[in-house]
């Protein structure tokens, strides 16, 4: 058995979609789980006009605590994580998750990813690598649910990463499906998108991504428009998270891409970078971005 497990919040207009997407599997032998983590919109109100399990927290847990409330409920020995914005690309994208897991080893299965631009068709950016860098984003991830020994833990951006980390630890194995399986929508200003909500940076005491991921994989972020991402996600990070970099990687300082990142996370004013990252994506990056699709890997 599967149990697809969705956390939710405030996502009144975009939930259906996602539901749609998982009761539309062709695996049978599946329940679909749904947590509303305290929205304060019509989220749980839609969700409950589907065929799902449903159930609403009297707080607000956040991502780690709602998933862990979710694993709690599963009853299936195969758990696959669902963002309410997000959809499968393909009807039979939990049956192969399934045959992966007929390997006995397999405790973790990765996947492939695109990002689309909300009511925009058209992937938009493309997610590869490895077992990690792939899984910051949760859709589509999926645990074999004896190996979830621990709880998921409340650390910003590496929260499924940490979680693979310590099962690849305990002796699991894991595995990749090389294609597409996933959609993840892009929504600036949404409240309930973790993506970009600044809210989902605020924690006490405050935490780093860029410290969060070097402590997981050893290496660092790489990727030096994770700057930019910052200033239009979360602004008052952006000093924090400059200093980082440098501690972890003093050698960024003799590369143009840094300067060139930093430089522009640094002057150029949040509401204009916005724009340029939008224009940037609706005009350039649609064009070059190749989605895998099921069965032309």
């Amino acid at each position: 058995m599967v149990s697809i497990l969705i956390p939710a919040f405030n996502q009144e207009n975009l939930i259906a979609e996602t539901l749609t997407s998982a009761l539309e599997q062709d695996y049978q032998d599946k329940e679909i789980i749904v947590i509303d983590d305290c929205s304060t919109d019509n989220t749980l109100e839609v969700c409950s006009a589907f065929p799902v399990k449903l159930y609403h927290n009297r707080e607000n847990f956040g991502l780690a605590g709602n998933l862990n409330e979710l694993v709690k409920r599963a009853k299936g020995e195969i758990v696959v994580l669902l963002c309410g914005d997000d959809v499968f690309t393909h009807k039979s994208v939990v049956s192969d998750i399934v045959k992966a897991f007929q390997d006995p080893d397999v405790g973790v299965v990765g996947r492939y990813y695109y990002q689309y631009l909300d009511r925009v068709p058209g992937a938009v950016m493309t997610i590869r690598g490895d077992v990690f860098t792939s899984s910051c984003q949760p859709s589509g991830i999926g645990f074999r649910k004896e190996a979830i020994l621990w709880g998921f833990e409340d650390k910003i951006f590496v929260e499924i990463p940490l979680m693979i980390k310590k099962i690849l630890d305990y002796g699991w194995d894991y595995t990749i499906l090389k294609y597409d399986t996933i959609a993840a929508r892009l929504h600036p200003g949404v409240k309930g998108n973790a993506a970009t909500c600044p809210g989902y940076y605020k924690t006490t005491p405050q935490q780093s991504p860029t410290l969060n991921w070097f402590e997981v994989t050893g290496k660092p972020m790489g990727m030096y428009l994770g700057l930019i991402q910052i200033k239009n996600r979360a602004a008052f990070l952006l000093p924090q998270e400059i200093k980082n970099t440098i501690i972890i990687n003093p050698f960024c300082l003799v590369n143009p891409g840094f300067w060139f990142c930093l430089l522009t996370a640094l002057l150029v004013p949040g509401c204009i970078l916005r724009r340029l990252s939008n224009w940037y994506r609706h005009r350039i990056t649609r064009y070059f971005v190749k989605v895998i699709e099921r069965g032309k890997e």
